[in-house]
């Protein structure tokens, strides 16, 4: 991207397209070839009923800023978030083949160039999409309540935890073993920290766990952290968004052919961490009033693995400059060293970036940002009850069926040997001690108390209180 000191440069019309359901608002420059589309249909066919009418307003580009032509390399995605498939973003990328080896690339590209200058040109425009995001504006912002942070750090800890446990698998693949160093860049276990650190800064109802507790899958692994009902939703109902993210990950994963395609994902996970991620992590900081590294350890990286001084406050912000831009100069060279001169495979990582930031963009829509009304409690109360009533319940076998029947005849049988065997033999035994030492008691002294202070107070002062408070609950239900 580069800044011009004379007249903008006019760009080409574009066309505004807005999608209420993903919280996404895009300009996509007319000019492209392939055109996406929300509403389904064959190419060649006539627009079925539905389909958006599209009409082209000039823009400029604010401040001379001028964004490479290229052509199409990930336009911003119409489809909504919530409907987001993988062969819906391959349809409107124009990948006629329905397979991500069909994504179109820049025609300028020059695949003799090393692997990391190639991911950074290829992938400029993909980058432009996230920004409209409102969730991605208040995440940026430091503006999103604590809950729904926690919520987001835990939706990240899926991603990281898929797509890890892929680099773990194929640590020695020739093209990922360069750069995989877990200790460095491992971000689920520091995701798990945090959200660690961060709940216990939540009301205790709102973190208490609910019964029974989850189990994990082999598809859905449970997280090193407490899972109280608003994090239990992103395991029991994966949104359609990280679906899709972890289902490309797992399937490269899972063959040995597509693993060195990791590296793409990779890299705009990891380097958009090194980067962006900065700007979030110091906004944090002050958002939640964050001290030291705890509860933000998610953004911090260090290739010795010194976290001394940025844990006492210490560490000046060109120190904390150099390390970054350390880390990201040995991952660059080892992606270089890994993708060799194969050309083949770097135009396959460029496709892969792109599809990489696509499904990113589609994850922001999950989060939720503020809302300026702020709910009454009633409100709040009927929320979090349509929220629970959505969560999937767990399964009732036969095992638990009988499991509780069983629980259910024990407590009978024991209420039944309370009420006749206990109780008869002792009540002749407590009855004359009762009568002797306790009865003469209350009779001289609580009872008296009782009724010449207390019952006067409550007739005269407490009830009245009380009548005023249940009127005004009422009024404030009304």
């Amino acid at each position: 991207m580069a800044i011009s000191d004379t007249k903008p440069t006019p760009q080409p019309p574009a066309l505004s397209v807005h999608s209420p359901s993903s919280h996404f608002s895009f300009s996509i420059t007319a000019i492209l070839p392939t055109m996406a589309c929300p509403v389904a249909h064959d190419k060649q066919a006539s627009p079925p009923p539905g389909h958006p009418e599209l009409t082209p307003t000039p823009t400029d580009t604010p401040n001379g800023l001028t964004t490479p032509g290229f052509e199409p390399n990930a336009p911003a995605s119409v489809v909504p978030s919530n409907e987001v498939t993988l062969a819906a973003l391959l349809y409107e990328s124009g990948a006629d083949g329905r397979t991500v080896d069909d994504w179109p690339l820049p025609e300028d590209l020059d695949f003799s160039r090393p692997v990391s200058e190639l991911l950074r040109k290829g992938t400029q425009r993909a980058h432009v999409a996230a920004e409209h995001s409102a969730g991605a504006v208040a995440l940026t912002n430091g503006e999103l309540e604590l809950q729904e942070y926690i919520r987001w750090l835990a939706i990240l800890w899926r991603v990281y935890d898929a797509l890890e446990r892929g680099l773990d698998e194929h640590a020695t693949n020739q093209t990922l073993a360069p750069t995989y160093n877990p200790s460095l860049l491992a971000r689920a276990p520091e995701l798990a920290a945090d959200i660690t650190y961060l709940l216990p800064r939540l009301p205790s109802y709102v973190t208490k766990p609910t019964s029974p507790p989850l189990k994990g899958t082999e598809a859905v692994p449970l997280p090193p952290f407490k899972l109280p009902p608003f994090l239990e939703e992103v395991f029991v109902n994966t949104p359609a968004p990280l679906e899709v993210y972890l289902g490309r990950i797992r399937d490269l994963s899972r063959n040995a052919d597509l693993a060195p395609r990791l590296l793409a994902h990779a890299y705009v996970r990891y380097l958009g961490d090194l980067s962006g991620g900065q700007v979030i992590g110091a906004r944090l900081r002050k958002a939640y009033g964050l001290t030291g590294l705890d509860g933000r350890r998610f953004y911090y990286f260090d290739l010795l693995n010194d976290t001394s001084a940025a844990e006492t406050g210490e560490e000046t912000v060109g120190e904390r400059k150099k390390k970054l831009n350390e880390v990201k100069a040995w991952y660059r060279r080892g992606m270089d060293e890994g993708a060799g001169e194969d050309e083949k495979l770097k135009a396959a990582e460029v496709r892969e970036a792109n599809v990489a930031f696509v499904l990113n963009t589609h994850l922001f829509s999950l989060i939720q940002p503020p809302s300026d009304k702020k709910l009454r409690y009633f409100e709040l109360r009927d929320k979090e009850n349509e929220r629970r009533a959505n969560l999937e319940k767990p399964r009732r076998t036969w095992w638990r069926t009988i499991q509780q029947t069983v629980y259910f005849f024990l407590a009978l049988l024991f209420g039944l040997f309370l009420t006749q065997i206990a109780v008869p033999f002792v009540a002749p035994h407590i009855a004359p001690h009762y009568q002797q030492h306790v009865q003469p008691v209350v009779d001289s002294t609580i009872a008296p108390w009782w009724n010449d202070k207390v019952s006067p107070w409550w007739h005269n002062h407490g009830w009245p209180i009380l009548e005023k408070q249940m009127a005004k609950s009422r009024r404030s239900f009304i």
